[in-house]
């Protein structure tokens, strides 16, 4: 049996090697006469016509390569081929499009273009056309048609000149065409004039996209270009985009004097964006001995906000602090954003002490402040925490007779004060609001009615709420909320049940469900259980579908009630 096996393994074997000697065999036979056909078929070519010679073959081959590199492969006239026939008819062509590029026929005149250059004869025209026609498809939104007019002036030699650079650059930027001045700029790297005009543009362009890198090189070329010291704001700029702190610090020294406000600006936003914080406030004291004798000043409140906001972007209030007093005591008001950047890195970690010095710092300094600017700094101090220190700022600025406290800050009082259950002095604060021709809106409705929920006083609310409304105030439906839970604090749920059930009619607008929920719930602290099942009723006769809060309301206060 074993050596049946071993036997139908060695013939299995001896099939698959005769198998593989005639393939192999095959394969031989097919390359060998192959070989022999291309020997006898290019013998047959050589002997029919000729011998080609080196000279025939190598406009051939150049013609191949240039397809190969995507180039174009349409036949072009050499200098030679081109007669005056030739030049006259793209003489009379350019003429024609300027033409109708004048008339704003930019599709007629780039139909007769692709006419002459399937001739080739575009490499006849002059800068004139060309810059008529970047121009005309820039403005047509053409931008492809514009790249390949100045890929065709590179490829024809003609180096466009200071008057088509100007114009272009200047079209280009207007249009926030930034991608297409960065295009040019690669395709005439070597030859773009020395125009600050031009590179002005170039630079721009570079910046806005994000292009930073490519703008030393640029403003090497810039400063070539005779600029005044005015045009060194660009460099700046560049400084700023590339975080180069010593060259920003350097032109600035460098220029002393001839600074400008927006110079020393973006220098200390450079720091800033470095994390030297510290460094621009030692540039900033030193802008300020340059102004020392000269007519114009170089630091204003920017300059402050600029390294104020640094401070305050490393948590460093103290120095926040300190930077707010050199402005005032330099002759500089702060204004909101001064303001707000120094009080926000106090209440975010609710920093009171410094809170309370700017406080007392605000109200000896003698600002001017505006009434949006008094609101904000009035809220950053009860967000500190600092009430009384914005009750005392309320009262300077009351004092002056300046301008008075806009709605938005007596509601931010108000509401300080009610928290702290200080109704007495919130009236007052509403007293003065009278005093100075201004109403309390719905939003000081709502926390006087709070006030009195948390004092108990019933009959003092009704008071309000029915003195303010007749002003006109419109109630919103948070004071509607706040009324109902005065009213259930007080027991006084019959009042709060007839309140709901007209509120549509007096004030126009339908109470929620979250409005009778509330007075459910207020019925059933009092045990009154009977006007809590009235409510649910009047509720769902206007219409009004229950909610899961008032259902697990609803079912402790039945279940109690049996």
């Amino acid at each position: 049996m074993a050596s049946s096996y071993v036997s139908s393994v060695l013939t299995a074997l001896s099939a698959g090697h005769v198998a593989l000697v005639q393939e192999m065999l095959i394969l031989t036979v097919f390359a060998l006469s192959f070989v022999v056909w291309r020997r006898v078929g290019y013998k047959r070519v050589s002997t029919r016509n000729g011998n080609v010679s080196r000279k025939q073959v190598e406009p051939l081959a150049k013609h191949v390569q240039g397809k190969v590199s995507g180039q174009a492969s349409k036949p072009r006239f050499a200098a030679q081929q081109i007669n005056d026939e030739d030049q006259g008819k793209a003489k009379t062509a350019e003429a024609d499009m300027i033409r109708f590029l004048a008339q704003c026929e930019f599709t007629r005149a780039l139909n007769m273009y692709r006419g002459l250059e399937r001739s080739g004869l575009e490499v006849l025209l002059s800068e004139e056309l060309f810059a008529s026609f970047v121009q005309s498809a820039v403005r047509v939104g053409k931008l492809d048609v514009a790249e390949r007019m100045l890929r065709t002036m590179k490829r024809s030699n003609i180096a466009p000149s200071l008057q088509f650079w100007q114009h272009t650059m200047k079209l280009l930027s207007s249009r926030k065409q930034f991608s297409l001045c960065i295009s040019a700029y690669h395709l005439f790297e070597r030859s773009v004039p020395l125009d600050k005009t031009v590179f002005s543009c170039l630079i721009n362009a570079a910046l806005e996209m994000d292009l930073a890198e490519r703008t030393p090189a640029m403003l090497e070329k810039f400063s070539q270009a005779n600029i005044a010291a005015k045009d060194h704001v660009l460099h700046f700029r560049c400084f700023v985009a590339l975080g180069n702190v010593t060259a920003a610090e350097a032109l600035f020294r460098q220029l002393g004097a001839g600074a400008t406000t927006l110079m020393l600006n973006l220098l200390l936003l450079t720091c800033i964006n470095s994390r030297e914080v510290d460094h621009a406030f030692e540039l900033l004291q030193m802008a300020k001995g340059i102004e020392k004798g000269q007519r114009t000043c170089i630091v204003d409140i920017v300059s402050y906000n600029t390294v104020m906001k640094g401070f305050a972007s490393t948590h460093r209030r103290r120095r926040c602090f300190d930077c707010m007093r050199d402005l005032i005591e330099y002759g500089l008001q702060p204004d909101d954003i001064t303001l707000g950047s120094l009080l926000d890195a106090c209440v975010a970690d609710n920093d009171l002490a410094v809170a309370n010095e700017i406080g007392d710092l605000l109200i000896t300094s003698g600002c001017n402040m505006n009434a949006a600017m008094c609101a904000m700094f009035i809220k950053g101090l009860v967000r500190a925490g600092s009430l009384p220190k914005a009750l005392a700022l309320y009262e300077q600025l009351k004092k002056r007779n300046s301008s008075a406290p806009d709605v938005i800050a007596y509601s931010i009082l108000i509401k300080g004060l009610v928290d702290q259950h200080d109704l007495d002095k919130a009236l007052e604060l509403v007293d003065d609001m009278r005093q100075c021709a201004q109403r309390p809106d719905d939003i000081i409705l709502t926390h006087l009615l709070e006030g009195c929920r948390h004092a108990g006083k019933y009959e003092l609310g009704k008071h309000i709420f029915q003195e303010i409304v007749a002003t006109g105030v419109k109630p919103s439906d948070v004071t509607l909320v706040t009324l109902l839970k005065l009213y259930g604090r007080c027991g006084a749920y019959r009042e709060a049940f007839e309140l709901v059930k007209g509120w549509e009619s007096l004030h126009g607008t339908k109470p929620s469900v979250i409005h009778y929920t509330c007075l459910m719930s207020g019925c059933f602290r009092t045990k009154s259980y009977d006007q809590a099942w009235a409510s649910f009723e009047l509720m769902i006769a206007n219409g009004i579908e229950p909610d899961a809060t008032t259902i697990s309301t609803m079912l402790p206060g039945m279940v109690a009630a049996h």
